[in-house]
C-alpha cells in the first residue's frame, strides 16, 4: 500500500526537522574558536566550559518522554526549539559580554532542550516510519547531517565576514525556529487509543531493562566512533601518523562522509537483510574499523579505517531507536529517552576516558579499548534472542 499525500509531506517535514535540529547548535561550534578567545580561556578551562552543553543533555534522565506524552510531538519540537533558541542566543550573549558563566549555563539549558527535541523528533520519525510500513529513520538521521554541516558551513562564513556572534546566532536561531515551527505543522499526530493505553505510565520494569540494556549498548558504540572522529582523529593523524596538523582534520570530514552514506542507504540494506542482521554487520564493522584505526601503520589506512568505522556506525544509533520503541511494557517513548539519555551520558564520559588511557599508555590502546565497547554490543546482539 503506497503512502498517502499527508503521510508524504510528513516524511518531508521530519527531515526538515532534523535537519533543523542539527543546525541550530552547529553554526555555534564554529566559531568555537572566537568564543574560547573572546572569553580568554586556557585550553582546559575551555575544554570544561564547553562540556557545559552534554551535560546539561544528560541531566534531561527521563524528562524528554514525560514531556512528549503531556504535550505530543507537535508542541514538543517547536517548544523545544524555541527553548534551544533563546538559551544559545543567551550563551552567545554571554561571550560577547565577557561572562563564562553565562556562557556555560546557556549551553547547559541548551543540551537539556536538545534531549527533549531529539525524543521528539526521533519519535514522530519512527511514526512516519511506521506509517510507511518499512525502514526510514537511517535516511532521517542523514538529514540531520546534511543539516549540522549546513550550520556549521553558516557559522564559518559568519565568522570569515565578521559577523558579530549574537547577531549571527539570533537571526540563524530565528530561521530555525520558523523551519522547526512550519515543519511540525505537517507532522502525522500522536497515535492515540488502544496502542498506547495498553502501555503502562509508570517504572520501565526488569523484562524491558533486560532489552533495553544492549540497545544502549548498540547505540554506545556508534556513539563511540563520532566521539574518536570530533576529538582524537585529527590527534592521531597529526601526532602518531605524521600527518601535517594542517591537514588532519581530513580524517574527520572522511568518517562523516561515509557515515552519511551509510544512513542514506542503510534503510534499503535493512528491509533487505532484516534488523539483526544489519545491525550485526554494522557492529562488526565498527570494530574493524576502530581496531583499524588504532593501529593502521600509515595515515591514509588510518583514514580508510575510520571511514569503514564511519560507514558501520551510520545506522547502529536508529536501530537502537526503532528497536527500543517497541519494546513492550513500557511507557510510550520511553524506550527512545533511555537510549538517548545513555548516549549523552557517555559523550560526557568517553573523551575523558581516551584522555585518561592514552596518558597511560597511548592513544592507540585506548581507541582500542573503546573498539571493545562494540564487541561487547555485538556479543549481546550474538546471543539467543529472549522473549
Amino acid at each position: 500500500m503506497s503512502p498517502s499525500p499527508v503521510e508524504r509531506r510528513a516524511r518531508v517535514a521530519i527531515m526538515v526537522a532534523f535537519a533543523t535540529n542539527g543546525a541550530l547548535p552547529a553554526t555555534l561550534l564554529a566559531r568555537y574558536a572566537e568564543v574560547k578567545e573572546f572569553l580568554g580561556l586556557g585550553d582546559a578551562a575551555f575544554g570544561v566550559l564547553i562540556a557545559s552543553y552534554m551535560i546539561g543533555s544528560a541531566c534531561s534522565f527521563h524528562l524528554p518522554g514525560v514531556i512528549l506524552r503531556r504535550f505530543g510531538m507537535r508542541a514538543t519540537a517547536s517548544f523545544g526549539t524555541v527553548w534551544i533558541a533563546v538559551t544559545i542566543t543567551a550563551a552567545a550573549v554571554g561571550v560577547a559580554t565577557g561572562q563564562p558563566w553565562l556562557f556555560a549555563v546557556g549551553m547547559a539549558l541548551c543540551g537539556l532542550g536538545d534531549a527533549v527535541v531529539d525524543v521528539a523528533q526521533n519519535a514522530q520519525g519512527l511514526r512516519v516510519q511506521a506509517a510507511y510500513g518499512r525502514s526510514l529513520l537511517n535516511s532521517m538521521h542523514g538529514g540531520w547531517s546534511i543539516g549540522a554541516a549546513t550550520g556549521g558551513a553558516v557559522g564559518a562564513l559568519a565568522a570569515t565576514l565578521g559577523v558579530p556572534l549574537v547577531a549571527h546566532i539570533a537571526v540563524w536561531a530565528l530561521l530555525c525556529v520558523a523551519s522547526m515551527t512550519l515543519s511540525a505543522i505537517r507532522f502525522l499526530p500522536d497515535i492515540q487509543g488502544a496502542p498506547d493505553e495498553e502501555r503502562p505510565h509508570g517504572r520501565i520494569g526488569r523484562a524491558a531493562l533486560w532489552h533495553l540494556a544492549p540497545l544502549g549498548l548498540v547505540a554506545l558504540a556508534g556513539m563511540s566512533v563520532e566521539d574518536i572522529g570530533n576529538n582524537w582523529s585529527a590527534v592521531l593523524l597529526s601526532s602518531e601518523r605524521g600527518m601535517p596538523a594542517a591537514s588532519a582534520g581530513i580524517g574527520l570530514s572522511i568518517m562523516l562522509g561515509a557515515q552519511f552514506i551509510g544512513r542514506m542507504t542503510g534503510d534499503r540494506f535493512i528491509d533487505a537483510v532484516g534488523r539483526r542482521a544489519a545491525l550485526i554487520t554494522s557492529l562488526v564493522l565498527v570494530f574493524i574499523g576502530l581496531l583499524g584505526t588504532a593501529w593502521a601503520p600509515t595515515a591514509w589506512l588510518t583514514i580508510a579505517a575510520l571511514a569503514l568505522a564511519g560507514l558501520g556506525c551510520a545506522i547502529t544509533i536508529p536501530l537502537a531507536f526503532s528497536v527500543a520503541d517497541e519494546i513492550p511494557g513500557i511507557p510510550p517513548h520511553s524506550g527512545v529517552t533511555a537510549v538517548g539519555w545513555l548516549m549523552r551520558v557517555a559523550t560526557v564520559l568517553l573523551a575523558p576516558t581516551v584522555g585518561g588511557i592514552a596518558a597511560l599508555s597511548s592513544l592507540s590502546v585506548a581507541i582500542t579499548c573503546i573498539a571493545c565497547i562494540s564487541l561487547v554490543a555485538l556479543v549481546t546482539q550474538l546471543r539467543p534472542q529472549r522473549g
